[in-house]
């Protein structure tokens, strides 16, 4: 499942959008507030930007992480606040992680839900978890829609299939699984104390790994997906990776090289999901534009 041609298919829809926009008058725009100084947050926020210029959406980025730490959360709040208010800023990203000494209850509490366009705050969250959301006209956690979309992309329906969601995160596992049952889906997630584990992931039709931890950082608690523990025609997503800096390698969650033979369909680790992330951010940022503005 190459995300590549679905990618430049958003992005292609994203610009006709931001075109009728442009013709009322509109130019959609999306901040980063970054305040942690870890150098792959800098690099995401760099092709989020770089994504926004190809769609025509007007991007720029605060930057924090050089702020003394005793005065970088209040900066954070305060910047988050002159966010919410511009008008030509319609979307908003707080990059995470942020640094231990920030309180980040107290940054999604100050950010608006309706310029939320990586779905963090509690309102926008219990919105999904609550059903209480339309697919195409809200918010919605970006790597989760990414991987509906990208499955939808490849023709694959998830209604009355039993999908396993390896992980259990509030950011991506939680909100992922209700969405796909909200399709008519069975989506449990797994994770370390669940029973017979090796065997319910064997029984799924779809299995979407989103665990991110490799044995340099989790010796006794890391994850592998391998071809050998899931069933012939398995769909298989890949969701989870992690850069272990002491080595500066990428550690990604499914063996994709295992599944030749075994998956009907494998995301692939470099030009997956990933880009379904990043094509999602900018598609939300087209939502709350248009939400902002009274445009259906």
């Amino acid at each position: 499942m190459d995300a590549k041609p679905a990618f430049e298919k958003i992005k292609n829809e994203i610009k006709s959008e931001v075109n009728s926009l442009k013709d009322k008058g509109i130019v959609p725009g999306l901040a980063a507030v970054v305040a942690g100084e870890d150098a792959i947050s800098h690099t995401y926020v760099f092709f989020k930007q770089k994504d926004c210029q190809e769609v025509g959406i007007n991007s720029e980025m605060v930057d924090l992480s050089k702020v003394n730490s005793n005065e970088r959360e209040s900066n954070a709040i305060r910047t988050i606040k002159e966010l919410n208010e511009r008008r030509n800023i319609n979307g908003i990203i707080v990059q995470m992680p942020f640094p231990d000494f920030i309180d980040t209850e107290k940054i999604f509490d100050t950010l608006s839900p309706k310029k939320d366009v990586d779905c963090l705050t509690p309102f926008n969250l219990g919105k999904l978890l609550r059903g209480e959301y339309s697919y195409n006209d809200d918010l919605l956690p970006c790597t989760p829609r990414g991987v509906v979309e990208l499955l939808k992309y490849y023709g694959i329906d998830v209604a009355g299939q039993d999908v396993a969601v390896i992980g259990r995160s509030v950011l991506v596992s939680n909100p992922l699984r209700k969405m796909l049952e909200d399709m008519d889906a069975t989506a449990t997630c797994y994770h370390t104390k669940s029973k017979n584990l090796l065997g319910k992931i064997k029984e799924a039709d779809i299995i979407i790994s989103a665990v991110g931890r490799p044995p340099e950082m989790h010796k006794d608690n890391s994850f592998r997906l391998t071809g050998e523990m899931v069933r012939n025609g398995a769909v298989i997503v890949g969701v989870g990776v992690r850069k272990y800096l002491k080595i500066d390698k990428l550690y990604f969650d499914v063996d994709v090289d295992s599944m030749k033979g075994i998956a009907s369909f494998v995301t692939p680790n470099i030009g997956g999901v990933g880009l379904m992330t990043r094509a999602m951010l900018i598609k939300n940022t087209i939502i709350a534009c248009k939400n902002l503005n009274g445009i259906k």
